[in-house]
C-alpha cells in the first residue's frame, strides 16, 4: 500500500514538474515565433530596399564600390545582418549624392525611389526594434534554468541583435520634425 502512495506521488512529481516545463517552454516557443515572423518580414522590405537602390544605382551611372557591392549581393549569400548594413551604407551614400546635386531632386522618378527607400526604412527600423526587443528577452533567458534546458531540447540558440537606429529614435525624429 505504502509503495502505491510512493508511485502517485512520484508521478504527482512527475506531472508537476512537466508542466512547470511546458509552461516555460510557450514562453520561449512564443519569442522564437515573433523573432522568426520579424526576419521573414525583415528580408521583404530587404529585398525591396536593394530593388530601390539598384534602380538608383542604374539611374546614375557610376561605378561606385557601394553600388557594386549593392549588385553582388544576391552572388554573395550573405545574411540579413550584413546585408542590412551594406544596403544602408549604400543610401547613405546615396542621400549624400543627392543633397550634392541639386538636379537630382527635379527627376521626379530619382525624387520618388529617394522617398520610397525612406518609407521602406522606417518599416525595416519598426520591424528591427521588435526583432531586437524579442531576441533580447530570449537572449536574456537562455542560460537560465530552466529555459537553458528547453533551449538545449529544441536545438536554438543565442540571437544576433540588428545594428542600426531604433525605433524610439525615428519616433523622437518625427515628432522634433512635427513640433
Amino acid at each position: 500500500m505504502t509503495t502505491l502512495y510512493i508511485i502517485g506521488i512520484l508521478l504527482l512529481v512527475i506531472c508537476l514538474v512537466l508542466i512547470f516545463f511546458v509552461s516555460k517552454s510557450e514562453r520561449i516557443v512564443n519569442l522564437a515565433y515573433k523573432f522568426n515572423m520579424c526576419e521573414k518580414e525583415i528580408n521583404v522590405f530587404l529585398n525591396n530596399k536593394e530593388e530601390l537602390i539598384g534602380i538608383i544605382g542604374r539611374q546614375l551611372n557610376t561605378e561606385f564600390k557601394v553600388f557594386e557591392n549593392v549588385k553582388n549581393i544576391k552572388a554573395s549569400k550573405i545574411n540579413n545582418y550584413d546585408r542590412d548594413k551594406l544596403l544602408s551604407e549604400a543610401f547613405l551614400n546615396i542621400e549624400k549624392i543627392y543633397l550634392d546635386n541639386p538636379e537630382l531632386k527635379n527627376i521626379k522618378s530619382f525624387d520618388g525611389i529617394i522617398k520610397d527607400i525612406k518609407k521602406n526604412e522606417v518599416k525595416l527600423v519598426s520591424l528591427r526594434t521588435l526583432y531586437n526587443k524579442c531576441s533580447s528577452e530570449f537572449n536574456s533567458i537562455y542560460n537560465k534554468f530552466p529555459y537553458s534546458i528547453i533551449c538545449k531540447i529544441k536545438k536554438m540558440s543565442v540571437r544576433t541583435l540588428y545594428e542600426g537606429k531604433e525605433l524610439g529614435d525615428e519616433i523622437d525624429k518625427e515628432l522634433n520634425f512635427v513640433i
